[in-house]
């Protein structure tokens, strides 16, 4: 009997010394499958970050001897007039676009849902502007708003008899941010069309049945049923868009360069003409630090808000 015991407990120990390695060989699989996309991430951002915020302390103008000068390229940053220019125009372009482009976006995904035939064409139709370059929509509205050459909108407005609305659109700085906004959510929105369609789809087809039944009309629909089906997507997009907003560079850059003066000026393209015009690595990287940082607490920030919210409802 005690030969039995022995031998039972032997098992035992031996199945249960092969579960724990099978469980600790187990935690190791998730790992192997996010490593390389984790050794990418760490390359393509991670580095950047770090040899940014070492480079942020030094006087280097890319070329011969650093001098190292500790936090004075971010007490220059805090005192430049146009970085802070570009900071609060940057955040009234990630207010426009961001906003255009959801409320666009979830326009585009409902005018989709209900047409059947030409749906797919359509989709394509408005999904272009997204796969054209930045450069060749730049220049399509560059020559649109035009005044010497005279471009479409003039020559529409000229032909409507509303000369007092034509004018040099891209050269008024009353106007050029809030163009540039337009325009870069123009190319983009139909990205968001696609998520929101895609999630409106998947949307059980049964409960607008049963709210048909029980009288709900197109708009109560919307408003009741398929907005709050939608809501997570909907919070994650905006995340998206104001993180991908507050770094925006193309649009700007090539459609009006930052000007007039600084008046269309972000700080992506600030960070730009400091490091590869005026050769101002140090400064140029303080500015990228901040740039990270500034995404990283708004992102954080709209997260606790809308966690709130979640967990409120």
């Amino acid at each position: 009997m005690r030969g039995g015991d022995a031998t039972v407990s032997a098992t035992f120990a031996y199945h249960h010394k092969e579960k724990q390695s099978m469980r600790e060989r187990r935690r190791w699989v998730p790992w192997l499958f996010a490593g390389p996309a984790l050794l990418v991430f760490t390359a393509a951002v991670v580095l950047p970050v770090i040899w940014s915020l070492s480079y942020s302390l030094f006087d280097w103008s890319g070329l011969g001897k650093m001098e190292f000068i500790g936090i004075e390229n971010y007490v220059r940053m805090f005192g430049d007039n146009v970085f802070r220019a570009a900071v609060v125009n940057n955040l009234v372009f990630t207010l426009i676009s961001a906003s255009v482009q959801v409320v666009l976006g979830l326009l585009l995904a409902i005018l989709l849902l209900s047409l059947r035939r030409v749906r797919n064409f359509v989709k394509v139709v408005y999904f272009i502007p997204c796969v054209i370059s930045s450069v060749a929509i730049s220049q399509i509205f560059r020559q649109m708003l035009s005044a010497d050459p005279e471009g479409i909108v003039n020559a529409v407005f000229g032909g409507l008899g509303l000369e007092q609305l034509q004018g040099a659109y891209l050269s008024d700085p009353q106007l050029t941010l809030l163009l540039v906004s337009l325009i870069d959510a123009y190319k983009f929105c139909a990205i968001y069309m696609v998520i929101y369609l895609t999630a409106f789809l998947t949307i059980d087809q049964d409960v607008l049945d049963a709210a048909a039944i029980d009288g709900a009309n197109w708009w109560q629909q919307y408003v009741s049923i398929k907005f709050p089906m939608i809501k997570g997507i909907i919070l994650v997009t905006i995340v998206l868009l104001i993180s991908g907003t507050l770094k925006a560079f193309d649009v700007s850059y090539i459609l009006t360069g930052g000007g007039p003066g600084s008046s269309s000026e972000l700080v992506a393209t600030y960070l730009y003409k400091v490091m590869f015009n005026s050769s101002h690595f140090g400064y140029g990287s303080a500015i990228a630090v901040f740039l990270v940082v500034e995404c990283l607490v708004i992102v954080a920030i709209l997260r606790r808000v809308f966690r709130s919210e979640s967990e409120a409802a």
